[in-house]
């Protein structure tokens, strides 16, 4: 029996702090959300400000994982 067990302490961040905390630069993160590479959370409004979506990176994550 295989256990995953993740922690994930803010499940949205600014396109600033995932920079941050990636080491990335905020235009490198803009791109990669254009491109359909990092997940945002679904926007209710036009001008609403987009989040990354951190459940979605780690769910794609745990489903890439090779796990024997």
């Amino acid at each position: 029996m295989n256990n995953l067990s993740l922690h994930i302490d803010a499940p949205f961040l600014s396109f600033e702090e995932y920079a941050r905390r990636t080491g990335t630069t905020v235009d490198n993160v803009r791109y990669l959300v254009r491109e359909g590479r990092l997940p945002i959370r679904p926007k209710f409004k036009p001008q609403e400000r987009p989040y990354i979506n951190m459940l979605a990176l780690m769910k794609e994550a745990s489903e890439l994982c090779l796990v024997s």
